[in-house]
């Protein structure tokens, strides 16, 4: 029955077919005249959607003769639940992915990952981030064509600003399309380290942009957060620190380094935005993409992706536990993509 009920998302039709292609594989025989098995689809008292398998046929007796009675029908019944899903797809679009040749196969895995969701039975939202984050789609039904449309007009270029990506997939969550019965999941998915914060500079709302690669190097900062464009470059303004002679922004006395110090900053505030995030019962699935053989800031920070996805409880045991996957390379991004899927559709059906 678990099989029908992950099949579902795919329509009954092959929720049927994949039940009872399970049940003949496990010696019940649903070509045998004498064998009577029942799929059935239906919504529980909870709104959910159900399947339930019912499989009959007769067996002969043997004390029960004396009583006349040669066969006795025996059967079996069980019904799995396939709960709504309300998920928040966050992709990272910097220029690093456009730099490393990564781009189109992210933007080809994402689109395949779309189709795993039913049009349906589950909501989705796309949210994409750079030097700063945007919600690309608001969680809705139909999506699957809007999705796609949106990781089509998508570009690589900018920064990372992870706790940006972050926080906009938690304002989906807790938003007003979000459904009470549903599952919430946040899948994230990056190539690097977070490089890039939003916070209160010279009394103003800012975008921090720190130095992936120069220890002690600031980028700058961007006057005016939400006019920096997502899908083209944009430097910062003109009177923007650029070192940390002219940025001193944080009090710390120069020690330790500016660009140490900001990229701490945007590490924790990601840190923060997802455990916001799994204290709204929300599962959150991170993927990271770099070479694991490459320098420190260049190979993607598994111990930092570990603990946005809280895998095995290592974080908070009291929050829903996620999991971490890694794709050494953009040609293995499909089939990772497509592991998430499936690992979530295993999980999710009961």
């Amino acid at each position: 029955v678990l099989a029908g009920a992950r099949a579902l998302r795919s329509g009954e039709s092959s929720a049927r077919n994949q039940a009872l292609a399970v049940s003949r594989a496990n010696g019940v025989l649903p070509d045998d005249p004498r064998t009577k098995v029942d799929v059935v689809f239906g919504i529980n008292a909870a709104g959910d959607n159900t399947v339930t398998v019912t499989a009959t046929r007769p067996m002969r007796t043997s004390l029960m003769r004396l009583l006349g009675r040669d066969w006795v029908d025996v059967g079996s019944t069980a019904t799995a639940v396939v709960p709504p899903v309300d998920l928040i797809f966050v992709i990272d679009q910097s220029g690093s992915l456009g730099t490393a040749g990564a781009w189109d196969d992210l933007q080809d895995a994402a689109r395949s990952f779309v189709d795993f969701f039913s049009d349906d039975l589950d909501q989705l939202s796309v949210v994409s981030f750079g030097t700063r984050g945007e919600t690309r789609l608001t969680l809705q039904a139909p999506f699957r064509t809007a999705a796609k449309n949106q990781v089509d007009r998508m570009a690589s270029v900018g920064w990372t600003n992870t706790a940006e990506g972050l926080q906009l997939a938690y304002d989906q969550l807790t938003g007003k399309k979000a459904r009470d019965r549903a599952v919430k999941v946040v899948v994230f998915f990056t190539d690097g380290r977070p490089t890039a914060f939003r916070g209160t500079i010279g009394g103003d709302r800012r975008i921090m942009a720190v130095a992936a690669n120069e220890w002690n190097v600031v980028r700058g900062y961007f006057d005016n957060p939400d006019d920096i464009p997502m899908d083209r470059w944009q430097w910062p303004a003109d009177d923007a620190c650029r070192n940390v002679v002219n940025c001193k922004i944080w009090k710390e006395g120069g020690h330790p380094p500016h660009g140490v110090r900001g990229r701490q900053i945007a590490r924790d505030m990601g840190l923060a935005a997802a455990n916001q995030i799994r204290n709204e019962d929300a599962f959150v699935y991170a993927i990271g993409l770099g070479n694991p053989l490459g320098s420190k800031l260049e190979r993607p920070d598994t111990d930092y992706l570990s603990q946005l996805a809280n895998e095995h409880g290592s974080v908070n045991s009291n929050q829903p536990a996620g999991r971490m996957y890694f794709a050494p390379s953009a040609a293995e991004l499909r089939d990772v993509f497509q592991r998430v899927a499936g690992d979530l559709v295993i999980r999710l059906s009961r």
